[in-house]
């Protein structure tokens, strides 16, 4: 059973494992670099002087190659470090804020074409109020972004694979009921020192649909990403690459404001 943790909001933020986060994303085989990246960028079809926000951009890896686009690129994070992590890796011009997800007080009302949101939904705490100023700073027809873990099949401590006679299978225990628990972002490492803990928030598809409906967006696009990578040779393989085929990583939603 999942268990509510009294952790304020503030304390989601990923300043502790900034370095950590960096040194993922420098890896070529990444999810991000092999699934979301260019899955993303055939969505956002970018423009040159689209102005796009990079709401929870973390280390500026997606914001980089937005503005290398063609973009004007807004990008914040709740993380200090992040963001000193992001001026120090950029190539091409970005304005980087340190904000909550839920103020972006350096945007004007009704001034950005694009907001995108990569794989930071599921750590933020106040969704609602996120939502809503996105609302405020998207112009009329602009549009959200949205890629998460998939809500369905990644359940924090509430889903997990399962082989039996010859199947590679996902069992969900656990999915309506909302929760908030830590994520053990290195399981096999031993040392406590050198564990990697991040916060998760995990919510249904019709809590997200009730969101967007709310604050006046609709979905205009749903797409269901399946991992990249392939298992090593063994009894498992066969079944475990098929299901990697049928069972979603991620999941990107494209909502319009309406």
């Amino acid at each position: 059973m999942k268990k509510n943790l009294p952790i304020k909001s503030k304390d989601t933020s990923w300043n502790s494992v900034a370095s950590w986060y960096d040194e993922l994303l420098k890896n070529d085989d990444s999810y991000q670099a092999k699934v979301v990246l260019p899955n993303l960028l055939r969505i956002l079809d970018i423009k040159k002087g689209e102005r796009v926000y990079d709401l929870a951009c973390g280390q500026g890896y997606f914001a980089n190659v937005f503005a290398h686009a063609g973009a004007d690129v807004f990008a914040s994070d709740l993380s200090k470090n992040l963001i000193e992590t992001a001026k120090k890796n950029i190539k091409e011009k970005v304005s980087f804020y340190i904000s909550p997800a839920h103020r972006a007080q350096f945007l004007k009302d009704n001034s950005i074409d694009t907001i995108v949101v990569v794989l930071a939904i599921q750590n933020i705490e106040n969704v609602g109020e996120v939502f809503a100023e996105c609302k405020r700073v998207l112009k009329k027809d602009g549009k959200i972004v949205l890629v998460l873990n998939h809500p369905a099949f990644r359940v924090p401590q509430g889903s997990d694979w399962s082989f039996d006679n010859g199947v590679q299978s996902r069992i969900v225990s656990q999915y309506l009921s909302p929760s908030k628990i830590y994520i053990d972002m290195t399981p096999g490492e031993k040392n406590p020192k050198k564990k990697i803990k991040t916060i998760s928030f995990h919510r249904s598809l019709q809590d997200y649909v009730k969101l967007f409906s709310k604050n006046g967006f609709a979905i205009t696009r749903l797409e269901e990403w399946i991992s990249h990578k392939q298992s090593q040779t063994g009894p498992r393989q066969a079944a475990e690459d098929r299901a990697r085929k049928e069972i979603p990583m991620f999941m990107c939603l494209e909502i319009k404001n309406i």
